[in-house]
C-alpha cells in the first residue's frame, strides 16, 4: 500500500501581510500531479491544514479544489487538525465527506 503524507500546510498563511494563497495554489497543484505520477492509495494530511482556526475564505476554497482534485483521482483523505486548526470548522460537513472518502479526525 502506497501512501502519500502532508502536514503544516498553513493554508491562508500571510507573511507580512502578504497573501501566500498564490504559492499554496501552485504547490498543492504541484502535489496533485505527484499524485498522477505515483498513484498512492491514500493521502494523509497530519496537521495545521488551515494557518489560522478561522480560516479565509480563499484559503477554504483552495482545500476544497485540493480535496476535490484527490476525489476525481479516486484518492482517499484521511485528515486530522492540527495546533493552527479549529477542529470544529475542519469537521465541518466531514459526514458528506466521508461518502466521499475524506475522512477528518479532530
Amino acid at each position: 500500500m502506497k501512501f502519500m503524507h502532508l502536514s503544516d500546510l498553513h493554508i491562508g498563511k500571510r507573511v507580512n501581510e502578504f497573501s501566500m494563497i498564490e504559492d499554496q495554489t501552485y504547490i498543492l497543484q504541484k502535489i496533485l500531479e505527484l499524485a498522477d505520477e505515483e498513484k498512492p492509495d491514500a493521502l494523509l494530511i497530519a496537521g495545521d491544514v488551515y494557518d489560522k482556526n478561522l480560516p479565509t475564505v480563499e484559503g477554504v476554497n483552495l482545500l476544497d479544489d485540493f480535496l476535490s482534485g484527490l476525489h476525481k483521482r479516486n484518492i482517499p483523505v484521511f485528515m486530522i487538525s492540527g495546533n493552527h486548526d479549529s477542529a470544529d470548522r475542519l469537521n465541518f460537513a466531514s459526514r458528506i465527506l466521508r461518502n466521499n472518502e475524506v475522512y477528518i479526525a479532530g
